[in-house]
Formats: C-alpha cells, structure tokens, sequence
C-alpha cells in the first residue's frame, strides 16, 4: 500500500499552486464558454497555449525543487508540444 500512496519530500509552492489553479480555471471557463457558442480555432488556440504555460511552471517548479534533468525537461517538451498546436491554430 505504501508503494503507490508516497508521500513526495517536496511540497509545491504556494504561488505555484494559486498560478497553476486560476490557469486551470481560465482554461475551464473559456471551454464552458465555447461549448455554450461553438467552438472556433482561437479558442483552442488559448486553451493549449494557456496548457503550455501550465507545463513550463511545472518545469520550473521541479528546477526549483532539484529534481532530475529528466522530469523538467520533460516538461519543458510538453510545453513546446502545446505552443506548437496553439500556433498551428493562429493560422486557420
């Protein structure tokens, strides 16, 4: 049981906790809103770029907390993957 409830030795921050929150929130509320209107290429635009700026605050969170090379960078990817389909929205 212990092996899959560990508890991490690092909390995250507080600042880091209330940014990702109002981002989640941001991205809820413009997904609610698309879903009432119909959905067009910007609002998914905002909503996976809104997902990339969620992913490079976690990478550098764990730079922050000295986590291996290995999981901020791996972040940071998911992060370029999310710019990537959100500026492929900006030209259709």
């Amino acid at each position: 049981m212990g092996l899959f409830f560990q508890k991490e030795k690092e909390e995250i921050t507080k600042p880091m906790i209330i940014i990702r929150a109002s981002i989640a929130i941001l991205m809820a509320s413009i997904f609610i809103f698309n879903l009432i209107n119909g959905f067009g290429p910007a609002s998914l635009k905002w909503i996976f770029i809104l997902a990339a700026i969620g992913s490079v605050i976690d990478g550098i969170d764990k730079i922050f907390h000295k986590k291996p090379r290995k999981e901020y960078l791996l972040e940071f990817l998911f992060a370029l993957l999310w710019f990537a389909l959100g500026i492929s929205f900006f030209y259709l």
